[in-house]
């Protein structure tokens, strides 16, 4: 899989994580996709866009396909092939297929159960993983609804509790008794925030924000 990998993206380092799909309902699937090890894409790399190497019956028919998953998922790399789509489609007519609608949520659903099954384990790879595409899987709270309870639980915040990335149920746990709402302050740097004056009432009364 690794070798693979580089030889699809010319990438030298590993891939954070990667998944293999193979399924036959509702639509036959063969899928390996990659988490790459950092957001930037390396001077060297054949993947020079966003986008899936999109196959049907082992013949390839998009190069770069970007209605296989969301805007907030465009870090992911790899192949898929497909059976269920004809080989004259026209990239017009695969927009609106529906069997390109079964494979995404398909693919879409595989991603988050990966990246949901490394954030539970609590090790490195996840704080690997967020910070380097933090940003861009937080454009999914904002614009995929039907994700949008998954994407909640996958988020992370920095804390004035301590130095690490919190989850909002982490914040949530901590919360004193009374307090009904989740405090947050904004800047480029969590050291100054920590200290900032506009958080004292809320040290003195133990409350943290994020």
């Amino acid at each position: 899989h690794r070798d693979f990998y580089k030889q699809l993206t010319l990438d030298f380092e590993d891939p954070l994580l990667h998944t293999h799909i193979v399924t036959d309902a509702p639509v036959q699937i063969y899928a390996l996709l990659y988490v790459p090890g950092k957001s930037d894409r390396g001077i060297f790399s054949m993947r020079r866009e966003d986008g899936l190497k999109l196959y049907s019956r082992n013949i390839l028919i998009d190069e770069y396909n970007k209605d296989l998953l969301p805007e907030h998922l465009r870090f992911v790399q790899g192949v898929v092939d497909s059976e269920d789509l004809p080989l004259n489609v026209s990239r017009e007519t695969l927009q609106h297929s529906p069997v390109l609608a079964k494979i995404r949520k398909a693919l879409v659903k595989r991603i988050l159960d990966e990246l949901e099954q490394r954030a539970k384990a609590e090790d490195g790879d996840y704080t690997t993983f967020w910070e380097a595409f933090g940003p861009v899987l937080k454009e999914g709270i904002y614009e995929d609804h039907d994700q949008r309870p998954r994407l909640h639980g996958l988020a992370r915040f920095r804390s004035t509790h301590g130095a690490g990335w919190v989850s909002l149920a982490d914040y949530v746990a901590r919360m004193k008794p009374g307090q009904d709402a989740i405090y947050t302050i904004s800047g480029e740097n969590v050291h100054p925030l920590r200290s900032s004056p506009q958080l004292e009432a809320f040290r003195g009364k133990g409350i943290h924000a994020m």
